[in-house]
């Protein structure tokens, strides 16, 4: 049995990600995993130095290595996988002598470029001493790992453009969705509805964080349809007024009951972001067979076939929004036909449990290989 770590970053999205990994374990026996949780928040005595409290690398890499030390102090570890690439900075040693997969929605020059739209309160990388270091931090901590899974081609591109790894070195695999979304999938591609629905399209958005996500957007280009026209479920931590033709709903896990209910009702899944990478609720929606509209911002398009399984749209455009919500609101045969063309695109890419399993076995083929000590970073 090989005693693997997974040091998984706690934040939005990785959590969903980190909770269908697990699932996927239960059928590897082969592996030994040691969870290795790094969360997000700063508590005590940390508040007060400026430097870790308010530099997230800092933070993660720092509980990462911590955490792996505690680790390795009840025995050696065959593998490392470190989700994502920000808290491996500061265990590039142990990834020396470790084979080591990391696995990441973006690079560091990834999140600069969709900082620029707005969305997200990050300093880009200028040209200074200590940005310079910072990305030889990221570069040699990359270019240490025995393979690079990037969820996206989008970040593919910019590991091997910018931070010069091996394109032999890498594996796109995207998390994907749980299967509940690919039953509600089914059950809805299946329906052969005739006409308009009786009452309001019922619009589903979803995002932890109302305003970087698009929230207000949304509500500008939904006040230029007929309000009669439609319905919006909006699940979110911030607060979000609440008025008859809009619901709000806080508290909702991934995966849960009430998450995959909502999906079940909506007929359109809206997630118009500022900043984003490659957000996994996209992939939730394509795979319970809604139309998606989403945004030109980090790898959102690749979770959507323009034209066949929803719309793109430039990220701040209400009115293009707007124009391609009443689209999808005024035609249910619309909605039907994307709703398969991304049901089938989500069978194709986004199965969690079949990505998740071919990390697996990315992880166990390294652990069978054994400590490759003196790799060079």
């Amino acid at each position: 049995m090989a005693r693997v770590a997974f040091v998984m970053e706690q934040t939005l999205g990785h959590v969903t990600h980190a909770r269908n990994l697990a699932a996927a374990l239960a059928a590897r026996p082969e592996v030994s995993p040691v969870w290795l949780p790094i969360e997000f928040d700063v508590q005590g005595m940390a508040r007060f130095l400026p430097l870790y409290r308010g530099n997230w690398s800092v933070r993660a890499s720092w509980r990462a290595r911590r955490a792996l030390d505690g680790a390795l102090k009840h025995g050696p570890l065959d593998a490392l996988l470190f989700h994502t690439q920000v808290t491996s900075l500061f265990s590039v040693d142990r990834m020396r002598h470790t084979p080591t997969v990391i696995s990441l929605d973006a690079t560091p020059i990834n999140y600069d470029d969709v900082t620029r739209h707005g969305g997200y309160e990050h300093e880009i990388a200028g040209d200074g001493f200590v940005d310079r270091q910072k990305y030889q931090m990221n570069r040699r901590a990359l270019q240490a790992a025995a393979t690079l899974v990037p969820w996206s081609g989008w970040a593919r591109d910019s590991l091997v453009n910018d931070y010069g790894v091996d394109p032999a070195r890498i594996t796109v695999l995207a998390p994907g969705a749980d299967a509940a979304f690919f039953d509600l999938g089914r059950r809805r591609v299946a329906q052969e509805r005739v006409g308009e629905p009786g009452g309001p399209v019922r619009i589903l958005f979803v995002g932890g964080d109302w305003r970087r996500k698009g929230g207000p957007q949304l509500l500008e280009a939904l006040g230029g349809l007929p309000a009669e026209s439609w319905q919006l479920d909006v699940v979110t931590r911030d607060l979000v007024s609440q008025t008859d033709r809009i619901r709000v709903h806080h508290g909702v896990g991934p995966n849960s009951p009430e998450l995959l209910a909502l999906f079940a009702q909506a007929d359109i899944f809206v997630l118009p972001s500022l900043g984003e990478c490659l957000a996994v609720v996209l992939m939730e929606a394509t795979a319970a067979g809604l139309p998606v509209i989403t945004t030109h911002v980090g790898a959102l398009g690749e979770a959507v076939l323009a034209g066949e399984s929803g719309a793109i749209v430039p990220p701040h455009d209400v009115a293009a929004l707007s124009e391609a919500l009443g689209a999808l609101v005024g035609d249910g045969d619309m909605r039907i036909r994307m709703g398969r063309a991304g049901h089938a695109l989500a069978l194709e890419r986004f199965v969690a449990a079949e990505n998740n399993r071919r990390l697996l076995d990315i992880i166990a083929e390294h652990a069978g290989r054994g400590a490759q000590p003196g790799r060079a970073a």
